[in-house]
């Protein structure tokens, strides 16, 4: 399973060291540290990341509410506030769009559990946004490249499966998701596409020809394996004369 990847954005390099060495042994990624909110966007931008784990910054012109709250209206990443002082107002967090807030020093049980918690959270927030988008078979919209990009499902070629992600193959683009399979077989329209295989589904307008145990897909020439699981239901829904 892919380790979650953390952002950590703390300005003492002590706490930033000590945290990062406790959440490398909990399991997680850190794929990164900054030490002021206003790198976090940059920084975002050019990584993968899956939630954000930040000091409150109170004294910076740029909080790390005010990077929490951008965070939000431009990306899908969980934000998880920290502060060394319980006497903080917490009715102003209260109002940021970060999901938590904790006070240091932290408990590696509890961090845990939030930083889980916040991730699960969100994805099943960004597979809603899809879910949704089923109303309208012409096209769907996924969340790659820290945006939602608008897919017209007769432009979707194939889709293949990389462990948690999917990519999907369209006639000038190649777009990432975080879903798996059934979820992209569940909202993709099933008069038009078929699993021909545990890696792959397939856009049945798309395909060139056939020669089993292989399909190849029209214009992007590219050999997919028909599994022997799935072979009697392709063959089932294509008109063979």
């Amino acid at each position: 399973m892919e380790k979650q990847k953390v952002l950590l954005v703390e300005d003492a390099a002590f706490v930033e060291v000590a945290l990062h060495s406790r959440l490398t042994d909990m399991g997680f990624d850190i794929v990164g540290a900054v030490s002021k909110p206003d790198q976090i966007m940059e920084f975002l931008a050019k990584n993968n990341t899956d939630i954000v784990l930040m000091d409150l910054f109170l004294s910076e012109k740029f909080s790390g509410i005010d990077a929490a709250n951008e965070i939000n209206k431009k990306l899908s990443i969980p934000v998880i506030l920290l502060s060394g002082d319980e006497k903080v107002d917490v009715s102003q967090i209260e109002k940021s769009k970060a999901y938590s807030l904790q006070f240091k020093p932290l408990k590696d049980a509890e961090i845990a559990f939030n930083i889980n918690a916040a991730i699960q959270l969100f994805a099943q927030k960004d597979n809603e946004t899809i879910v949704n988008s089923k109303k309208t078979k012409s096209y769907i919209f996924v969340r790659a490249d820290y945006r939602l990009n608008k897919i017209r499902v007769n432009d979707i070629y194939y889709l293949e499966a990389k462990k948690d992600y999917v990519t999907i193959h369209t006639s000038d683009n190649v777009y990432t998701v975080h879903a798996t399979m059934k979820d992209m077989a569940n909202i993709l329209p099933a008069d038009l596409f078929i699993r021909t295989h545990r890696s792959y589904i397939v856009n049945i307008d798309k395909i060139f020809s056939i020669k089993y145990p292989d399909i190849l897909i029209e214009h992007k020439m590219k050999t997919i394996q028909i599994g022997g699981f799935y072979r009697k239901e392709l063959f089932n829904r294509i008109n063979v004369i």
